[in-house]
């Protein structure tokens, strides 16, 4: 197997990151409800966002109390130590008229941080190039650019035709055969964006002819433990497809392959539940009568 992905090595602290019961947090900073009386649409839409809740989230407040809750992870997660972010954390506190709000400079303030690459990525994509930024695809269709109903991969829907996958069969000397599998994207940054327990998995099996398995093999894009301290970045890349390279068994009655893409937001195995998970791509390759 050869995985053509680029990896980069990074030494960070180990940060699947979260956080305590929303009980342990002190209600968000005054200067939220003194923006929301000048701005109550705003505020409304900002308060049903992920960002808004970063801190409150059952996956954050697991991972965070596991690593022994490091104030690190605050300071992105809950910098005024409430549920999530507020207005001050991105306009700023020297008062109004607030300046205007560098994107994507102020993302990367935590989109960049130790075990994310959004903005890293995202600056080297086809998306900057055409002089795009975050939220030409992080507010709904219909926002203008002052809306705050920031959206994500936690809307099923977001996700939709976001990956592709393609099947090509090579035959080598002496009779070996090679699946290809192309993977493409299209999403601005590297795949899956987000910190490091999400994740991006390719699942290829075979299959006889009456659907029957005859054996199967994962691949897991994301960011990867070495275990000794350093992280390893296996993301899709945003600027190029990736060509994964598997040799297929000698003939063992495998009629048809079939591959499928997923995105994970849980972290750990494919065999750990994730409700969330969301179904990317699927592909099929039947194989000659000869290969089979």
């Amino acid at each position: 197997m050869n995985i053509r992905t680029g990896p980069r090595s990074l030494t960070i602290p180990v940060l699947l990151a979260v956080i305590v019961p929303a009980a342990g947090f002190a209600t968000p900073k005054q200067d939220t409800r003194a923006c929301s009386e000048c701005h109550p649409r705003i505020s409304r839409d900002f308060a049903t966002t992920r960002m808004a809740r970063a801190a409150a989230g059952e996956p954050f407040r697991r991972q965070w109390q596991a690593q022994g809750r490091p104030a690190y992870c605050l300071a992105c997660h809950s910098p005024t130590r409430g549920t999530g972010l507020v207005c001050s954390d991105c306009h700023g506190s020297q008062g109004h008229p607030y300046p205007a709000v560098r994107v994507p400079a102020i993302c990367a303030r935590c989109h960049d941080a130790p075990g994310e690459n959004t903005i890293r990525r995202f600056r080297e994509s086809p998306a900057a190039r055409q002089g795009r930024d975050c939220l030409d695809c992080h507010l709904p269709p219909d926002a203008r650019r002052t809306d705050h109903r920031f959206i994500g991969p936690s809307k099923p829907a977001f996700l939709e035709g976001i990956a592709r996958i393609r099947l090509a069969l090579r035959r080598e000397a002496h009779g070996r055969r090679v699946l290809l599998v192309r993977i493409s994207h299209r999403a601005g940054h590297a795949l899956p964006g987000g910190t490091t327990g999400r994740s991006v998995w390719l699942v290829v099996s075979g299959r006889k002819h009456d659907g029957r398995p005859t054996w199967q093999q994962t691949f897991r894009f994301g960011w990867e433990h070495a275990g000794d301290g350093t992280w390893r970045d296996r993301t899709l890349p945003p600027d190029r497809p990736i060509v994964t390279e598997l040799p297929l068994p000698a003939a063992d009655g495998t009629a048809q392959v079939h591959a499928e893409l997923r995105y994970r937001f849980a972290p750990g195995s494919l065999t750990q539940p994730d409700p969330r998970e969301v179904d990317l791509d699927t592909a099929e390759l039947r194989l000659p009568v000869g290969d089979r």
